[in-house]
């Protein structure tokens, strides 16, 4: 099963429960229930499911909404609750992209104050510093087997200049080689350990929020491990609701929005 929330309307936000089972057609929408707030859509969960039925749910997939968790760990009580992989690397590189950030509004202001007679340093690759930053957010993300000759020119200049930012983006590398790896929980666990330690001796605040979600989560990521669950297929459904939510130029009735998609995908 998988836990995730969308918006329909006006920020209204709805939480789904999908059955990855009905592959995104008939069977896979199990409630939708208005709201996100936990303690409310676990009574409504538990009302509407009976002991038996809750009790045979393995999985839960969800993102690191810790309403989500708790949903997930309340109501399917024998079930491994498992953190979506992509969340928890966008947790990652989120935090590289503010190094990158971070370094070009430094250059900003050092630029502002500079003598404007004097040009800006012009790199091998013929774009200043501040460029070669403002061009390097998708590069950071990749795969540098997926690099073009251009970006790997730019990220050589980048990497040169900021060895701090190498040492990121090796290690958002390194997490996606973890995750890519088909290994026992157990080595996993020995694998992110190691790769904790390394963000830790980074020194750079732009992590806190990286180490807070290893310490709080730890468990629920490692669940990943076990079957190589995502949140994929819950994500595909949002975007199933989405794209019927234009079809029907809006949600003006959100009881009879619901009664469709019921009838769909229920």
């Amino acid at each position: 099963m998988s836990l995730d929330e969308t918006c329909l309307s006006n920020g209204e936000v709805w939480t789904f429960l999908t059955n990855k089972d009905g592959h995104g057609g008939s069977g896979t929408l199990a409630a939708a229930i208005p709201g996100t707030k936990s303690d409310e859509i676990i009574s409504i969960l538990i009302g509407a499911m009976g002991k038996t039925l809750r009790r045979k749910v393995r999985e839960v997939t969800c993102d690191l909404s810790s309403s989500m968790m708790l949903i997930a760990a309340e109501v399917f009580y024998n079930a491994h609750v498992v953190n979506d992989r992509f969340h928890v690397q966008q947790v990652y590189n989120e935090a590289v992209d503010e190094i990158r950030i971070d370094i070009r509004r430094q250059l900003i202001a050092e630029d502002n104050s500079r003598d404007k007679s004097e040009p800006p340093i012009t790199y091998s690759n013929g774009e200043t510093m501040r460029q070669i930053l403002a061009r390097s957010k998708h590069t950071l993300m990749m795969s540098q087997n997926k690099w073009t000759d251009i970006q790997r020119h730019r990220a050589n200049i980048l990497f040169r200049h900021y060895p701090i930012l190498k040492a990121a983006y090796h290690l958002a590398m390194e997490l996606r080689q973890i995750f890519n790896a088909k290994i026992s929980p157990t080595k996993a666990m020995g694998r992110m350990n190691k790769w904790y330690e390394k963000v830790m001796a980074l020194g750079n605040n732009n992590f806190r929020s990286v180490i807070r979600t290893f310490k709080n989560h730890a468990p629920t990521i490692l669940n990943y491990f076990r079957r190589r669950a995502t949140n994929a297929s819950a994500e595909a459904f949002n975007s199933k609701v989405k794209i019927f939510r234009s079809q029907m130029r809006g949600v003006r009735d959100h009881d009879f929005f619901i009664f469709r998609l019921v009838k769909l995908y229920a």
